[in-house]
């Protein structure tokens, strides 16, 4: 069997019953997300150029022991997307929806940071450092697809909300790079200035978005992606998406005024040629969102962490 086969068995040998070992989930300084574990995980030595599948088989059996609630119906996805993330294990689920299909994609970085963890055995200019950690550092994205009978997972094709890359600005639009230096965070903070909702989020944007820009359109993090949260989301973010891809193209290219009433009553209404929030969906949206807080005493505000709870609701 090799590393890949592996790996998908490792997940799929996960039982419905299991259960989550973990802690909290935290932000840094520098607004990068993780697990705290129930335990510890060894890394041993990952290649400099690349995390590879035989050395990743013992990480996943670690990872899948603690947080089985988060693996459990994803497969591997083979072939990295985008291909530049070489340290990262990616994991994605169908997700069908109404008009839209999802993807999520659920990223741990197995590259070693300094402080997270105790370094074992220390690294060379081709490998880094072994090292012992009792968190995972994590990106969990779920991804508007297209219809369709929801392709292979490895030729997922994103619905773009941008067919160019660009952000707005003081009235301009700024082109950008199709690569390496998209910046993420003003395409997100567009993203929000165009949604026009920042009232719906408890927690601040400027410390962390839970609609952001990726795979050039917009996604929604999942922070706890268990069974039950994937589907509320799915069924939460499927009319909002629509709201926000009106505010860059015609939603009609996507679903009929008639079609999108029938599958979302009373959540949408008309607006300029865009697309509005009724007083209903903005409801929604403050439960939905409304259930994270942010957390930091003295201890926290020291590491440079914040801790997102979940107060309600969240299963």
């Amino acid at each position: 069997m090799n590393p890949i086969e592996q790996i998908r068995a490792v997940i799929g040998a996960i039982g419905t019953g299991d259960k989550n070992n973990a802690g909290g989930i935290f932000i840094n300084n520098i607004k990068n997300e993780f697990q705290v574990l129930g335990g510890e995980l060894q890394v041993g030595h990952v290649p400099v150029k690349e995390l590879d599948y035989g050395n990743a088989v013992g990480i996943v059996k670690s990872v899948a022991g603690y947080l089985p609630e988060y693996l459990a119906g994803h497969d591997l996805l083979s072939e990295r997307k985008p291909a530049a993330e070489q340290h990262m294990l990616m994991f994605v689920k169908k997700i069908p929806g109404k008009i839209i299909d999802f993807i999520h994609v659920y990223k741990l970085d197995m590259k070693y940071g300094g402080g997270a963890g105790r370094v074992l055995e220390q690294g060379t200019s081709d490998r880094y450092p072994s090292f012992v950690t009792d968190r995972v550092y994590f990106k969990s994205l779920l991804i508007p697809v297209e219809k369709g009978g929801l392709p292979a997972q490895d030729s997922f094709r994103p619905v773009r909300v941008f067919d160019l890359t660009y952000t707005e600005s003081d009235q301009a639009f700024h082109t950008f790079a199709v690569f390496d230096d998209i910046n993420y965070r003003e395409l997100t903070r567009e993203l929000h200035v165009r949604m026009e909702l920042d009232d719906v989020f408890r927690i601040s944007l400027k410390l962390y978005s839970f609609v952001v820009y990726d795979y050039f359109t917009s996604c929604l993090n999942v922070l706890r992606p268990t069974v039950a949260e994937l589907d509320k989301a799915a069924a939460l973010f499927e009319p909002l998406f629509l709201l926000i891809y009106s505010k860059y193209k015609p939603v009609d290219e996507l679903i009929s005024a008639t079609a999108r009433e029938g599958s979302f009553p009373g959540l949408l209404v008309p607006h300029e040629n865009e697309l509005a929030p009724s007083e209903s969906f903005l409801a929604v949206l403050r439960e939905y969102f409304g259930r994270f807080r942010t957390v930091r005493d003295d201890e926290l505000a020291l590491k440079g962490w914040w801790r997102i709870d979940c107060e309600h609701g969240c299963e």
